[in-house]
């Protein structure tokens, strides 16, 4: 039989998690951007320049929430899909308390290692070391608050609070921008205090984790932990190698990239890159903010095998992401002259290089958005070689002599070689998702892109119907699409051989289930998916809905709001039923 899904359900729940991962990709990458416009317009070129210097040092920062975050995140989707809230729970508990003492090592290292590592990270010391030092010396003390914040949010993503996670990171980030407008126009605090306003509007923000961890229709929670329950965080790491290894290797980046620009260039060379480096944050922040959204839902949907709304997911955000970078491109070209002035280029011969190399820069981002998304999509699939291969080919060993050859080359057609720059990004980009495709194509041989089959597991009646349910319409309504569920179930049930009686239980179910979601689900229903799956000796029904927080195992026969007759009958004549409310809708599994 014919799937007649239609993905209305799936595709009403991604475009609520779009906005808020925008959104979110926007506050997470946007407080490097304010500092650096402010610092530039406020201090100097030079002083913008020492932001840039200090990356290597918040990679290293950041890594821990970062790598923890996401992996720990990815794998505790994994296994809500699968029913197993005890493990994602104390996964979520380990992974905070591993992400909060790594900070406090770095706070404690602050002040004796941050001087040694500047003169370290800017060869010849003077002002952009200085400047430098005291960027990372406030990064490093910070580290707990910006650790557990990163880390935070991506939990917040899987846990149906995107909004939340958004929330924090604005909050953070207008915070941030605040302060640095104070600490720098009004205060002898100098580049310190851009990076302390960055370190207090995460720790300012925080209270928004208070709403969620208060919250009682949470499927993670901290709980107590026992020194064997450490070794859960393996799941973690081992979700999260492509993102160790991104972050591994962007410090390695960061290092190459100053020390061939400064050498090569000088700090006019480091200046450019600055300002190219910026315009690729924004968009990362664009189109990563519509990436991000997979680990939170292809997550999900992969533990739950449902290979069809992965598709699906994939399919929809790949198209928003071409619309957002056409848009990108496009102001890039218009608005070229204007984007380096916001970044204090200050017009003159060094403005005039800035908008030659953004011009050339601009073709990279097409590229870089399939490399994102390759990493993101194989990572939570859990192809991490296919994933870590992308990152690190892209981020350390394709970048750096590509950047040095760029450089080079265009220094014996201009004299300058700034422009090389800009090339490096372009090739790097382009030779990373060549080699991706050819890297796949070995693996697998004979799989789509995709990779994971065209279909669900398991011969399957997939489709959906309405919900919307009004009393004075009751029956040209979703009742009378509810009634046409057991009729459907039982032909395929006739056409696929299955025995009368797990035929009739299954339509029983599937019918008794869809009523009670019609009549109580709220405004906020709109459609059920219903699938019917046979594998091996095995019935599988499988009820999706966005109505009102409903778990039918936590409801007794005393209850009024629901009709918990029929919910009572499908637990006693069904061979298990589980629950989870997961992408802000009601996931029910009945076996037979």
């Amino acid at each position: 039989m014919t799937s007649e899904r239609n993905n209305r359900l799936l595709n009403a729940k991604l475009n609520k998690y779009i906005v808020p991962g925008i959104m979110m990709s926007l506050a997470l990458q946007l407080g490097n951007i304010v500092d650096t416009i402010f610092v530039s317009n406020l201090i100097g070129v030079e002083a913008m320049s020492a932001v840039t210097m200090s990356l290597p040092v918040e990679t290293i920062v950041q890594l821990t929430g970062y790598c923890l975050g996401i992996g720990g995140s990815i794998a505790v989707g994994n296994m809500l899909g699968k029913r197993d809230k005890e493990s994602a729970s104390k996964l979520f508990s380990v992974t905070f308390l591993v992400t909060l003492l790594v900070g406090l090592v770095f706070s404690v290292c602050a002040f004796p290692l941050s001087g040694p590592i500047a003169r370290l990270l800017v060869p010849g010391g003077g002002a952009l070391a200085d400047y430098t030092g005291d960027y990372i010396r406030v990064s490093m003390l910070g580290a707990p608050v910006i650790g557990i914040g990163l880390m935070m949010v991506n939990y917040l993503g899987v846990e149906n609070h995107p909004e939340l996670a958004s929330a924090y990171l604005i909050i953070a980030n207008v915070i941030n921008l605040i302060l640095d407008y104070i600490f720098l126009r009004f205060t002898p605090l100098g580049i310190t205090g851009a990076s302390l306003s960055t370190v207090l509007g995460f720790l300012l923000a925080m209270f928004v984790f208070l709403l969620y961890i208060r919250s009682d229709k949470r499927n993670i929670r901290f709980v107590r932990l026992k020194a064997k329950d450490f070794g859960v965080l393996m799941e973690a790491v081992i979700t999260g190698v492509p993102m160790l290894v991104f972050m591994a290797t962007n410090f390695i980046k960061a290092l190459g990239l100053n020390t061939i620009i400064i050498n090569q260039i000088g700090e006019e060379g480091m200046a450019v890159f600055t300002v190219c480096d910026n315009v690729l944050l924004i968009v990362e922040m664009l189109t990563g903010g519509i990436i991000g959204v997979i680990p939170n839902v292809a997550g999900i949907l992969f533990g739950e095998k449902d290979y069809v709304g992965i598709r699906v997911l994939c399919n929809k955000m790949l198209k928003y992401s071409y619309i957002v970078l056409a848009v990108i491109f496009a102001v890039i070209m218009a608005f070229t002259e204007q984007i380096t002035i916001l970044f204090g280029s200050g017009g003159g011969e060094l403005g005039r290089q800035m908008v030659d190399a953004l011009r050339i820069f601009a073709i990279c981002v097409i590229p870089y958005l399939w490399n994102k998304f390759i990493v993101s999509y194989y990572e939570t699939i859990e192809e991490t070689a296919i994933a870590s291969f992308v990152t690190f080919l892209e981020n350390a060993v394709v970048v750096l002599p590509a950047t040095f050859a760029g450089i080079l080359i265009w220094k014996q057609i201009d004299g300058i070689g700034i422009d090389g720059i800009a090339i490096g990004f372009v090739a790097t980009e382009l030779i990373t998702v060549i080699a991706a495709w050819i890297f796949r194509k070995i693996k697998h041989k004979n799989s789509s892109f995709y990779i994971v089959p065209d279909k669900n597991p398991g011969t399957n009646l997939d489709f959906s119907i309405k919900s919307t349910y009004k009393k004075l319409e009751f029956f040209v309504n979703g009742m009378e699409e509810a009634q046409a569920v057991p009729v459907k179930i039982m032909e395929f049930c006739k056409e696929n051989g299955v025995s009368g009686n797990k035929a009739n239980l299954a339509a029983v179910c599937a019918e008794e289930m869809t009523v009670n979601i019609i009549k109580f689900g709220g405004k906020t229903s709109n459609w059920i998916d219903i699938n019917l799956c046979l594998e091996d000796d095995l019935c599988r029904l499988r009820i999706r809905d966005n109505g009102v927080n409903f778990n039918p195992l936590e409801y007794s026969h005393d209850s009024d709001e629901f009709d918990i007759h029929g919910i009572e009958l499908v637990k006693k004549i069904s061979s298990s039923m589980d629950y989870i409310r997961t992408i802000d809708m009601n996931n029910t599994i009945i076996s037979f």
